[in-house]
């Protein structure tokens, strides 16, 4: 008799929808709400889920927050929620889609070697 069975990651993206100014990057984008974890699959069935967790993703610059479970909860659910500050936590940090110049403060998108606000050119370590 032969027995199949693993252990099989899954991420499954929610249904919300909430436009923010990024307090990272300071440039408008939206939350996407994930739920992570593992399951465990006997014949390709799957049979127990552990290891869930929400996790929030924003589209401004990518950057990856844990959501509290309570409010993860409320959004699997279809409840109407907002997502504060607090009840997010920095999970893995993103790369912003544009930089500020040092000299006037614009912003530039990435590998720009020149300000196109004032002219001046960016520095590599600034960035």
């Amino acid at each position: 008799m032969f027995l199949f069975f693993d252990l099989f990651p899954f991420r499954k993206q929610l249904e919300y929808n909430q436009t923010i100014t990024c307090s990272r990057c300071g440039h408008f984008g939206r939350y996407e709400v994930y739920l992570v974890g593992n399951r465990f699959r006997l014949f390709f069935i799957p049979v127990i889920t552990f290891g869930k967790k929400y996790l929030v993703r924003t589209t401004c610059c990518d950057t990856w927050y844990l959501l509290d479970p309570q409010v993860g909860k409320a959004i699997e659910r279809k409840e109407p929620v907002s997502i504060r500050d607090s009840d997010l936590q920095m999970y893995q940090t993103g790369e912003p889609l544009e930089s500020r110049c040092p000299s006037c403060g614009a912003s530039y998108p990435q590998g720009a070697h020149f300000c196109p606000n004032c002219g001046a050119k960016v520095d590599e370590q600034e960035r």
